[in-house]
C-alpha cells in the first residue's frame, strides 16, 4: 500500500486501479491490456522485480546489505519493514526523476504527518531534530517541514488550555493529560453525499423518526458517567451524520442530559456540527444556544451550484449562506466552515469563486479537506461511471485555499491526513487565534480519552505509561513505540448499524466501562 500511494500520488492524472490476486476478473483485463504501468513483486528477502514503463528493474538483496548491517535489527519481520521503507525509497527517487516533481510529504502517508514535530515541541526536542527526521527519514520538502513545525507548536499552546476539573474536589485542576473529551455520534443525514464513507443515513429511513435512536443513546450517556465520575470533560463534540438532522426537541433531549451528567458549562469547549444548512433552522439553534454550545460548523463543502448537485448535497450555495448569517444573527460567535478540494469538475476558478465566499462571511475557523476516495463512498464508481477520470487536486489549488484563509486572519493549527487523498496533500484546520478546537487537537494526537457515544463511535482509553522514556532515543524509535507521550491507547467500538446500536447499547455500555477498568 505504500508503494500505491506513492504512485497515486506522483500519478494524481492517472486513474490507477491495484491489481491484486483478488482483483476483478476486468480490472485484471484492462491492466494487461495497457501493458501494466507499474507492477512490482517484493521477495521475503527484501529483493524485488520491478516493470516500470517497459523497463525492468531489479532491485537486488545485496543492494540492502549495507542498511540492515547498519540498522542493528534482529527481528526478521522489522527488518523486512525497513528493506521495504528502503525500496520505496528507491522508488520514490525513480518516479521523482521521471516526473521531474517531488511530493509535499516526501514518502510520508501516514494518517498524523505532524506528530514529529509534536513530540519535538511537546518535549523541548527543538526544531532543528523534527526538521532532520522528516528530512532524512521521509524526504519532506522544506515548505511543509516548516508548516509541520508551526502546527506542532500550536497543538501544544491549544492543549497547555485544557483545565481538567474534579467536580467532586474544588480546586484539583490538572492539564490535558489527566481530562478526557467526549463525541457524540448522530448517524442521519438529510441525503448522503456522494463522497461520503462515514455512518450516515437518511433519517426518512428510520420509520420512529430517530426517537428509538436518541432512547439508546440517552441510556448511553447516562450509563456511563460513572467512568469519570465528577469530572468534567475538556471538550466535547457532536457530529456524525448531520446532528440537526434531528428535531429541535431531540436534540433538546440529549444536550439537556450531556449538560446535567457532564458538568457542561461555558469553560468547556462545546462543538456541534449544524453541517448541511438543509436542516438548520432557527429553532434548532435556538435550542443549540439555550444548551450553551460555543462552537458550531456550517459546511457548505462548495459554493458551485454544479459541484453541489453532483455530490447530492441539496442546499444551495445561497441557503449555506443565509444558515451561516443566521447563526450570526442568533449570536454564535464561533463558527466552522468546511471545504472539499478535489471535488469533480472543480479546478482552480471554482476554488478561487468559493474562497471569495468564505472570505465574505469571514468564519471563525475553516477546515479546507483533500478530498478521498473511500471504499465506502460512491464517488469513485461515480467518476469512473460519468467520465470525470482522476479528480484535479494541485498546488495551486491548495494555495489559493491557503491563502484565502490567511487574507481573513486565520493560521493552520492541526492537519491530518488519509488513505487515497487527491494529489497526496493533507486536511488542514486553519482558525482565528483563540477559537482552535480543542478536540481536534486532543482527537488527532491521542493525548487523552475519548468517550464515544452513538452508532458507529470509537472510545480510546489512553493510560500513562510506567515505564519512562529513554531521552537519548532517536525521534525515530521514539516516534515507532510513541513512548515520548508515555501512554499505552486501547480502543473499543460501537455498532455501525443503527438497528445493531439501539438493541445492544447495553453490551456497548459493559465494553466502555470494561475497557477503563484498572
Amino acid at each position: 500500500m505504500d508503494i500505491l500511494a506513492l504512485l497515486r500520488s506522483f500519478y494524481a492524472e492517472n486513474d490507477i486501479k491495484p491489481v491484486v490476486p483478488e482483483s476483478r476478473e476486468d480490472v485484471k483485463a484492462e491492466a494487461e491490456a495497457e501493458g501494466y504501468f507499474f507492477s512490482i513483486r517484493v521477495f521475503e528477502d527484501g529483493s524485488a522485480n520491478v516493470i516500470f514503463k517497459d523497463n525492468v528493474i531489479t532491485f537486488e538483496r545485496r543492494a540492502f546489505e549495507s542498511f540492515d548491517k547498519d540498522c542493528f535489527c534482529d527481528d526478521e519481520h522489522e527488518l523486512f519493514i525497513r528493506r521495504k521503507k528502503a525500496l520505496c525509497r528507491e522508488l520514490y527517487e525513480l518516479f521523482r526523476e521521471d516526473t521531474g516533481r517531488e511530493l509535499p510529504w516526501g514518502m510520508m502517508n501516514g494518517v498524523r504527518p505532524t506528530k514529529p514535530a509534536f513530540i519535538c515541541a511537546l518535549e523541548g526536542r527543538g526544531k532543528h531534530e523534527a526538521a532532520d527526521f522528516y528530512r532524512n527519514e521521509y524526504l519532506v520538502t522544506d515548505e511543509k517541514i516548516e508548516s509541520s513545525w508551526d502546527i506542532g507548536v500550536a497543538e501544544v499552546n491549544v492543549l497547555a488550555q485544557c483545565e481538567h476539573r474534579d467536580m467532586s474536589r474544588p480546586g484539583d485542576v490538572r492539564g490535558y493529560t489527566g481530562g478526557y473529551s467526549l463525541y457524540i455520534g448522530i448517524p442521519f443525514c438529510p441525503t448522503r453525499c456522494l463522497y461520503c464513507s462515514f455512518t450516515a443515513y437518511p433519517l426518512s429511513s428510520v420509520k420512529d423518526g430517530g426517537d428509538g435512536y436518541v432512547d439508546a443513546l440517552i441510556r448511553e450517556l447516562k450509563d456511563c458517567t460513572d467512568i469519570f465520575p465528577g469530572r468534567a470533560p475538556d471538550s466535547i463534540y457532536m457530529g456524525g451524520g448531520t446532528p440537526t438532522s434531528l428535531s429541535p426537541a431531540q436534540l433538546d433531549r440529549i444536550l439537556s442530559v450531556v449538560e446535567d451528567r457532564y458538568f457542561t458549562g461555558p469553560d468547556i469547549e462545546f462543538t456541534v456540527e449544524a453541517g448541511r444548512a438543509d436542516s438548520i433552522t432557527a429553532d434548532k439553534l435556538k435550542v443549540l444556544k439555550d444548551h450553551g454550545i460555543s462552537r458550531i460548523s456550517v459546511n457548505p463543502q462548495t459554493f458551485n451550484h454544479k459541484t453541489l448537485d453532483i455530490i447530492g448535497r441539496k442546499a444551495s450555495a445561497d441557503e449555506t449562506v443565509n444558515a451561516f448569517n443566521l447563526a450570526r444573527d442568533m449570536g454564535f460567535d464561533n463558527i466552522n466552515m468546511d471545504l472539499i478540494l478535489g471535488l469533480p469538475g472543480e479546478g482552480e476558478e471554482e476554488v478561487r469563486h468559493t474562497m471569495e465566499i468564505v472570505k465574505s462571511l469571514k468564519p471563525d475557523s475553516l477546515t479546507v479537506h483533500s478530498l478521498a476516495l473511500k471504499r465506502a463512498s460512491a464517488m469513485g464508481e461515480w467518476l469512473e461511471k460519468n467520465g470525470y477520470g482522476a479528480i484535479t487536486n494541485t498546488d495551486r489549488i491548495q494555495e489559493i485555499a491557503r491563502s484565502g484563509a490567511q487574507e481573513i486572519g486565520l493560521k493552520p493549527y492541526y492537519l491530518y491526513r488519509q488513505k487515497d487523498m487527491s494529489g497526496g496533500f493533507e486536511n488542514i484546520g486553519y482558525s482565528l487565534p483563540g477559537k482552535e478546537c480543542v478536540y481536534n487537537v486532543a482527537m488527532m494526537e491521542e493525548v487523552q480519552s475519548i468517550l464515544g457515544f452513538g452508532a458507529g463511535t470509537i472510545t480510546k482509553c489512553v493510560r500513562a505509561k510506567e515505564e519512562a522514556a529513554n531521552e537519548a532515543s532517536s525521534l525515530a524509535e521514539i516516534i515507532a513505540d510513541g513512548r515520548s507521550l508515555r501512554q499505552d491507547i486501547t480502543r473499543c467500538e460501537n455498532y455501525k448499524d443503527v438497528k445493531d446500536y439501539t438493541e445492544r447499547v447495553s453490551e456497548l455500555i459493559e465494553r466502555k466501562k470494561n475497557l477503563f477498568m484498572v
